[in-house]
């Protein structure tokens, strides 16, 4: 797992995981691991051109794309506690 810390740019972004606690979990073409946002409960994100959404467990969710990937614009200033914003779209 890599934790965003700074200002970062995601492209091909296959499903974002989401979380109550304000965590997002990027899924990026040809990597193992995820990308880790750690953000609040009430952090500035918005997703947009998603095909649907599942439920993965209690208060996690899995957002899949319309188009084959997503890009997101990640603001961060440090592992934890981020209020964003983060923006996701399809190109």
């Amino acid at each position: 797992m890599t934790v965003v810390s700074q200002k970062t740019i995601l492209r091909d972004v296959e499903h974002i995981l989401g979380s109550g606690n304000g965590t997002l979990e990027f899924a990026v073409r040809g990597e193992e691991d995820y990308y880790t946002w750690n953000g609040v409960e009430d952090a500035d994100w918005d997703v947009e051109d998603i095909e649907r959404v599942e439920n993965v467990e209690e208060d996690r969710f899995i957002m899949y794309p319309t188009g084959e990937t997503f890009t997101c614009e990640i603001d961060a200033s440090e592992n934890e506690f981020n209020h964003g914003p983060v923006h996701c779209y399809c190109e």
